[in-house]
């Protein structure tokens, strides 16, 4: 059997996969409503600074930015007091908005992290912060609510108001030196001639600070057949770096039990853990936010989280997200990589090491089903969360 730890260790990005528009709910035949619901609302123009609200079942916060406030997507409520609905702060990478709670309070609100294409000029919560914060709750403290704050100015401006960025540091007991003497015979300083400093000329040893003189593993450029840093195979690269890295790498196996690709159910059948994006890059989130929704043991996701190899420690894997299982697909096929994954797997012949039969991903299709792809002909549709289906972990660098 792999060595599948027991030590969970929740990081959750909790990806928004939110579209950017404002109009009627869509029910029209989508199985992902809830999530093109809230997506009507998250990244765009909101009226009433301060104001929360809730569409399908996504909390959000109206940010008074400049030159037009601006939703975002709420992940936690706080009990700290703030000064004025709308203001927004940033303490060492979470964003947060001053918003009024069901009791008609002023409080904190600390949001999600926007993904890039909603906006990439409007701020918002650090990934890497977000992932301290789920083991750090510590990471932000409560400040009094005259803090100076970011307000929304009024400008013309389309540059959104910068936020105040609170980096929290040690304190440290200033000392006070001793007074300096001067002798009265001490001549008065004279002042050196300005001279240009000059550098020794540092050569480049082969290999050093040189990507391309790297291997994949060891940090260098790598293509889709490589071995990555964590021991796996790459089976997908981005067209440009992303949020979330640039390369995917799966585990060099499937979930075993005596050597043997062993499935798994996907879990909490009758319940919708809202983990439903779909998208390259939101695996991770998706699998932190079904570990949080579903606590059951021996799940697809609480393996994938636990597997580790002697490269990349539990945590650092996670279960594909739908888009990102079918780029695994197509290398398992050994078919051509589609950029943004909007090609299905088809055709090819299947690589040593998969199993031409059902593979779960992390993307929650309803309460009762989540998406899953045949690796025999490429399709991919909802099945029974309590169907058992093989698991690649995968990581994302």
């Amino acid at each position: 059997m792999n060595q599948f730890l027991s030590n969970k260790i929740i990081a959750s990005i909790v990806a928004v996969a939110l579209l950017v528009g404002v109009g009627v709910l869509i029910s029209s035949g989508d199985t992902s409503s809830t999530t093109r619901n809230a997506a009507l609302v998250v990244a765009t123009p909101c009226t009433k600074p301060g104001q929360v609200t809730k569409v399908s079942k996504q909390s959000v916060v109206c940010a008074a930015l400049s030159p037009k406030n601006i939703w975002y997507p709420v992940l936690q409520e706080k009990k700290w007091i703030c000064a004025k609905l709308g203001i927004t702060r940033k303490q060492n990478g979470i964003f947060s908005v001053c918003g009024k709670n069901k009791s008609s309070k002023k409080r904190w609100f600390l949001t999600k992290p926007l993904m890039a294409n909603s906006n990439p000029d409007l701020p918002t919560t650090d990934q890497d912060a977000f992932i301290k914060l789920t083991t750090n709750p510590e990471l932000i403290v409560e400040t009094s609510p005259t803090t100076p704050l970011a307000l929304a100015a009024t400008t013309t401006t389309t540059t959104p108001a910068d936020t105040t960025e609170t980096t929290l540091t040690p304190t440290t007991v200033a000392t006070t030196a001793a007074p300096a003497t001067t002798p009265a015979s001490t001549p008065p300083a004279t002042t050196p001639p300005a001279t240009t400093p000059t550098l020794p000329s540092l050569g480049v040893m082969p290999g050093a600070g040189d990507p391309t003189a790297l291997t994949c593993a060891k940090g260098g450029t790598c293509k889709v057949g490589d071995i990555g840093p964590g021991g796996g195979k790459v089976f997908y690269v981005a067209p440009t770096r992303q949020a979330w890295g640039t390369y995917l790498e799966a585990a060099p196996t499937d979930y075993e039990v005596n050597g043997l690709s062993a499935s798994l159910v996907w879990g909490c059948d009758g319940i919708s853990t809202e983990a439903t994006a779909t998208a390259i890059g939101t695996g991770k989130a998706n699998t932190a936010t079904i570990l949080i929704g579903c606590t059951m043991d021996g799940i697809a996701a609480d393996v994938a989280d636990k597997y580790s190899t002697s490269t990349a420690a539990a945590g650092q894997w996670f279960l594909p997200s739908r888009d990102e299982l079918n780029e695994l697909c197509k290398y398992a096929r050994q078919t051509n990589q589609a950029v943004g994954g909007d090609t299905v797997c088809s055709g090819g012949s299947l690589r040593t090491g998969f199993v031409a039969d059902r593979y779960r991903s992390s993307s929650d299709f309803d309460e009762r089903r989540a998406w899953h792809q045949y690796f025999q002909d490429g399709r991919q549709y909802g099945n029974s969360k309590s169907y058992a289906g093989y698991v690649r972990p995968v990581r994302a660098f």
